[in-house]
């Protein structure tokens, strides 16, 4: 290994000197961030000249083409790979554990899968460059996820595309891992703000705690161990263990509904009748507003009768006049001259 102190290692290796028939490799950190490269790493796998390996992984992730390269070695590893996950597996860190022959994940342990991400500077074609690095990036990953799970490529996608989280159990479930052992208190801790779905809060419901908790198989003892592997995790993740206070439970007076007494046949009759007289209402409504009608024509024909009667009768009132001429002599003689009818009728009745 190269000679850097110890906060610029991202993974630890014991020398070929280590005894047994199998060695220890520890990745605790973000891969290939620290100044140690890929490099490194594979020389000092080289180094174990083909024993046994078992990979502890807790890590965030890293660089892409570091985990790559280091996923390619352990898989060509003469030596048999054993991976366990112990507390966090993320984006690359999930690749170089698919790189082992058997996976194992501590039942207190989460893993993620997610698109490649990345930062660029630059005009449209260096974006548009960077766009189609980091898709075929993703294709490199995608063909590691399905041939572990044997989920389709378009699923995965999916899952990398919309950050997914999982518990050991959904990811022994899906077949990113082969076994679930029991829980394992690490120490390390992450900020995990540079994921882009999930907060700290959100994680840890994806261990569905709360349903666990209250599981009626459990005892006292088991319960109370159960509590403190759930104040470690919460450690790891969030950095603290202070507890969320526990709201007052307020109970709703219960209020006693009157039953409703099922409608009797006397009901339904009233209300039938009610209805035949509302029926029969609108229908005579309707033939008075008929009779109406024909009343109010009526009532003009009538009218214009009567006009026309006072029309004649003015008529048969008017008198006809004579005009003399100025110089023409008045003819003593009387002159006899039609009786008006009106005169007549006048005089017979007073006579």
């Amino acid at each position: 290994m190269e000679n850097l102190n110890e906060n610029k290692s991202w993974y630890s290796m014991p020398t070929i000197e280590a005894k047994g028939k199998s060695t220890d490799i520890h990745i605790y950190d973000e891969i290939g961030v620290h100044g140690i490269t890929a490099k490194s790493f594979l020389e000092d796998l080289r180094g174990l000249k083909g024993k046994d390996v078992v990979v502890h992984i807790n890590s965030t992730g890293g660089d892409v083409f570091q985990g790559q390269a280091i996923y390619t070695a352990l898989k060509n590893y003469s030596g048999k790979v054993t991976v366990k996950i112990e507390g966090l597996a993320a984006s690359m860190a999930t690749i170089i554990a698919l790189a082992a022959d058997k996976v194992e994940m501590t039942s207190n342990s989460l893993f993620m899968i997610h698109s490649p991400m990345c930062n660029v500077f630059g005009n449209k074609a260096a974006m548009r460059k960077q766009v189609n690095a980091l898709e075929k990036v993703e294709t490199t990953m995608l063909s590691v996820y399905t041939a572990k799970t044997n989920i389709s490529e378009d699923e995965i996608e999916q899952m990398m595309a919309r950050e997914t989280w999982l518990s050991a159990h959904e990811a022994l479930e899906l077949g990113f891992v082969d076994e679930v052992l029991g829980s394992v208190k690490v120490v390390a801790r992450y900020d995990l703000n540079g994921f882009e779905n999930k907060t700290a809060e959100q994680i840890l419901n994806t261990l569905n705690i709360d349903n666990l908790k209250e599981k009626n198989t459990m005892s006292d003892d088991l319960k109370a161990w159960f509590d403190t592997q759930i104040t470690d995790l919460k450690g790891l993740i969030v950095g603290k263990t202070e507890e969320p206070p526990v709201e007052p439970v307020i109970v709703a007076p219960v209020i006693e509904v009157p039953a409703v007494e099922p409608v009797s046949a006397d009901m339904e009759a009233l209300q039938a009748q009610l209805n035949a007289l509302t029926e029969e209402r609108d229908s005579l409504s309707q033939k008075l507003s008929v009779q109406k009608e024909k009343s109010n024509e009526s009532k003009e024909e009538t009218k214009t009768q009567f006009d026309q009667m006072a029309q004649r009768i003015a008529r048969l009132e008017a008198t006809p006049s004579t005009t003399l001429s100025e110089n023409e002599p008045t003819i003593g003689a009387k002159t006899s001259t039609t009786p008006n009818q009106w005169d007549s009728m006048a005089t017979s009745i007073f006579n």
